[in-house]
């Protein structure tokens, strides 16, 4: 398993000594996985182990969260190059607030997906990021009530969101003070608040809303309004300690279309 860096200064309060203990516990939870997802005998030192920081949210097709696991778009494609390259992935699905943490301050998790250099630029300055090829495209945008369509940003004053995802990338960029926002930790509770009139707008990805919707019976309940700022870009695989890895998977994209696409096609991703 890849090492890990030490910490560099004890614990000074009692808050920062729990959250500490509470970050090793997840580093021994990710070890004991990987010791029990690993073949037995001599394969077992022939079968890394890799921590993949993923979001803990339903966002379908992409990846979600369900009944204890991860599965999803990324989930098949992680899979099959870990299959390919010898080895085994373990997903560690946290909010979103603490997936950051774990993965810029502590350094606990190997890999995260998904993931944008442009995404909080403020934590991540200062670190040496590494990025993968584009996995897949996406389009993030305001969605609103289909009569409520075409009213501009002025109809928008409380904006709902994901908690710990900022709407301030959408291009135009939108004027933080001239409007609220309401977190949500689920996507399907931030359209349930559209739906209900308890924001004016739901930011979210347009492919994960038009899912969720369909799948709950609300088809057309809320619709995109494509004049409101939106930002459209790629997810990536990231890594701090491994770019050796991202390298692997960056050909392993590049060499092995025939699979990459039919988990697409599985899913409903464009290329």
């Amino acid at each position: 398993m890849p090492n890990r860096p030490a910490h560099r200064h004890a614990p000074r309060t009692a808050s920062e000594q729990f959250r500490r203990t509470s970050f090793g516990r997840i580093a021994l939870l990710c070890l004991f996985l990987c010791l029990l997802l690993q073949p037995a005998g001599p394969a077992l030192a022939e079968r890394p182990c890799l921590t993949v920081g993923v979001e803990r949210i339903d966002y379908p097709p992409y990846g979600s969260f369900r009944q204890g696991g991860y599965e999803g778009f990324a989930r098949d494609l992680l899979d099959s190059f870990g299959i390919e390259h010898g080895y085994t992935m373990v997903y560690v699905a946290l909010p979103v607030k603490r997936l950051y943490q774990e993965f810029l301050d502590t350094r606990t998790l190997d890999l995260k997906f998904p993931d944008c250099e442009e995404w909080n630029r403020s934590k991540r300055k200062g670190i040496k990021i590494f990025y993968s090829v584009p996995v897949c495209e996406y389009t993030d945008g305001i969605l609103v009530k289909p009569e409520n369509l075409g009213k501009g940003m002025e109809a928008i004053k409380t904006l709902g969101v994901i908690a710990g995802l900022k709407p301030w990338l959408l291009v135009p960029p939108v004027d933080k003070d001239a409007m609220k926002v309401s977190e949500n930790v689920s996507v399907s509770g931030l359209l349930g608040k559209g739906i209900r009139d308890r924001v004016d707008g739901v930011y979210t990805n347009l492919m994960v809303a038009s899912h969720l919707l369909e799948e709950r019976g609300y088809k057309d309940k809320l619709v995109f309004d494509p004049d409101l700022p939106h930002a459209t870009g790629h997810y990536h695989l990231s890594t701090i300690d491994h770019p050796l890895i991202l390298r692997e998977f960056d050909e392993f994209m590049k060499t092995r279309t025939e699979l990459v696409d039919s988990i697409r096609r599985k899913h409903g991703i464009d290329r």
